[in-house]
């Protein structure tokens, strides 16, 4: 019988986890409208995203990828918070000689707005902002910024999970994501997928495996859509609902800018109060970093 090394068995295991086809798209909007209808608002409350063309120009997306690239390659102000987060891949060592740029190395950026201008005016766009204003009211603020890259060849998997995981704030309907695409987003190169209804489902179990993930036994692969984007285009999704993107393994990279907002009732949580929502027997099954204080083990999964 032949062996199966474990990157590929890795590869088997992600590609059974995803749509790998375009036969179950998720309602996509193909405009960025004014002012959201009732059903639009209505299409967020009960499927736990919106998706939408055109919220950026295209100038606007040319401008946020200069402004990206320049972050990467440190033509911006020094920042002590900025963090660039490589690939996997190419963090062990890995060498792809189709690659010859270090920007197509990089995984994450994260903390980028207090040093970019052209990155932090999209986090305060006023078509952006009139969306939250009407999906979670106004007075939001924005608690998160990063940008989401997944290079040729070499793109990781970010599992199935729930953003609320990794975050502090309550009430947890009060979280938005807003994912904006600055290449076309497609099911080749990584586009994001997500469960409807999942939010309606409360908080789920965590646990530390390819990363800090829902279980892969867990994952309702069935009931996932795909949602790919043009450039300009903007995913808007609950905290709670289960998302994940697949490897990327084609060859055109897929970048996109993520920001999240919390309601203006949301307030920071006790790590003992995230572990209340996030437990499996106990123990706690979130992403945050453990209080040692807290006396409360981390969660191990079991299939």
């Amino acid at each position: 019988m032949a062996m199966v090394s474990p990157p590929e068995q890795a590869r088997v295991t992600t590609r059974k986890l995803y749509r790998s086809d375009y036969s179950a798209v998720g309602r996509i909007l193909p405009s960025c409208p004014e002012r959201l209808s009732a059903e639009d608002v209505a299409h967020y409350r009960d499927q736990g995203y919106l998706a939408l063309e055109g919220l950026l120009t295209a100038e606007e997306v040319e401008d946020c990828k200069a402004a990206l690239s320049d972050v990467i390659h440190g033509r911006t102000p020094a920042d002590e918070h900025l963090y660039i987060q490589k690939e996997p891949y190419y963090k062990q060592g890995g060498k792809d000689e189709r690659i010859d740029d270090p920007e197509l190395e990089v995984r994450k950026v994260f903390y980028f707005v207090q040093i970019e201008p052209r990155l932090a005016k999209i986090a305060s766009h006023p078509r952006l902002t009139s969306l939250l204003d009407q999906l979670i009211e106004p007075g939001h603020r924005m608690i998160q910024d990063m940008a989401l890259i997944k290079p040729p060849y070499h793109g990781s998997e970010k599992p199935w999970h729930q953003d609320t995981a990794y975050f502090d704030w309550t009430p947890l309907g009060g979280i938005i994501g807003a994912w904006i695409a600055l290449d076309p987003a497609t099911v080749e190169n990584g586009c994001m997928q997500v469960i409807p209804g999942t939010h309606r489902e409360g908080p789920t179990p965590h646990f530390h495996l390819r990363d800090c993930q829902l279980g892969d036994e867990r994952v309702q692969v069935d009931r996932a859509v795909v949602v790919p984007l043009k450039p300009g285009g903007v995913l808007l999704f609950s905290g709670l609902i289960h998302h994940g993107t697949p490897p990327n393994e084609s060859g055109d990279r897929r970048r996109a800018l993520q920001f999240h907002y919390a309601a203006a009732n949301c307030r920071n949580m006790t790590f003992k109060e995230h572990a209340e929502l996030f437990n499996e027997g106990g123990a706690y099954a979130g992403c945050r970093k453990l209080d040692p204080e807290a006396g409360i083990p981390k969660a191990v999964y079991t299939p």
